[in-house]
């Protein structure tokens, strides 16, 4: 038997490619949530019993804001997704997923991804922030620029050299 434990997102249970009640699943409590807003709960709530539904701590969700914040990813991840990447690191497990924010600030983690129903990303993405007015770059993410009062949008920074998901 496998012993690699997966922390499935809420795309890896809508592709329905998994049977949620193996022992090496695991499923954030706001993935559960988020489930439960949709027409796949009727299917889960006979299950959810089966289900090991984690929370994650309070350090691990600091530790995932710290790095999304390091790759630019911050603003493009929601709570849920937080929870998936920091259930991730308690547990030791590989995450499943087909968002590349996810992807990505797992890879500057240093966990495994692998996609549900997409292709995974293959090199860590460094992004940079841009004024779409008058071109001034910015670290982090704002909503609009100082300088000009225009939109700042998401840029690549830099694409890392390094082998994804060894």
């Amino acid at each position: 038997m496998n012993s690699e434990i997966f922390v499935l997102d809420t795309s890896a249970i809508l592709s329905r490619k998994f049977n949620l009640t193996q022992e090496n699943l695991v499923i954030p409590e706001s993935v559960m949530e988020e489930i439960r807003l949709g027409k796949i709960a009727r299917n889960l709530s006979w299950q959810e019993e089966d289900l090991r539904i984690f929370r994650p701590g309070a350090s691990s969700v600091s530790k995932v804001r710290e790095a999304a914040s390091l790759t630019g990813d911050l603003e493009k991840l929601s709570a849920t997704d937080i929870d998936v990447i920091a259930v991730a690191l308690e547990v030791g497990g590989t995450v499943v997923t087909d968002d590349f924010a996810i992807e990505n600030v797992s890879s500057r983690l240093g966990l495994k991804f692998l996609g549900a129903d997409l292709k995974p990303i293959s090199r860590e993405i460094k992004w940079q922030f841009r004024c779409t007015g008058c071109g001034k770059r910015f670290s982090s993410h704002l909503k609009e620029c100082p300088v000009c009062g225009h939109d700042v949008r998401r840029i690549v920074k830099r694409y890392s050299k390094r082998d994804m998901n060894k």
